[in-house]
């Protein structure tokens, strides 16, 4: 067995006993874990999609403050529209990375949610009360 396959294998283990799958489950618990991730992955997409919306705004601004360039300026003056210019530039790569975040987020919950079905919960659930 390969040193990936052996932390995989201890990373699933350590998953199912954090889990801590002794105490007794109702279906409605599940059902509810379930709504609430999915409504966690919902808020996340939100965010994401917000923040990306901001990233364009703040890219746009920038690259229109770069079109007020004119050959007769000052070196001064450049330099203060390149300032400007790039202050909206560091604002959109600061809103992409509160995009990846809110992505990581979106992801997380899913993986959450489709870790197991709710078939193989109410299938344990039926072996703890035998």
């Amino acid at each position: 067995m390969t040193k990936y396959t052996q932390s995989m294998r201890e990373t699933y283990n350590q998953i199912l006993q954090e889990q801590n799958l002794d105490h007794e489950f109702e279906p409605e618990d599940l059902n509810e874990s379930r709504l609430l991730r999915g409504a966690s992955a919902l808020v996340f997409a939100s965010r994401s999609k917000s923040n990306g919306d901001k990233v364009v705004q703040s890219a746009n601004k920038g690259k229109d403050i770069l079109n007020r360039f004119k050959p007769d300026q000052t070196t001064s003056d450049r330099l203060q529209v390149l300032n400007d210019a790039l202050g909206h530039m560091f604002d959109a790569l600061i809103e992409n990375r509160k995009q990846i975040g809110n992505l990581v987020g979106v992801a997380l919950s899913s993986a959450l949610i489709s870790e197991r079905s709710t078939k193989e919960l109410q299938k344990i659930m039926k072996r703890q009360r035998r």
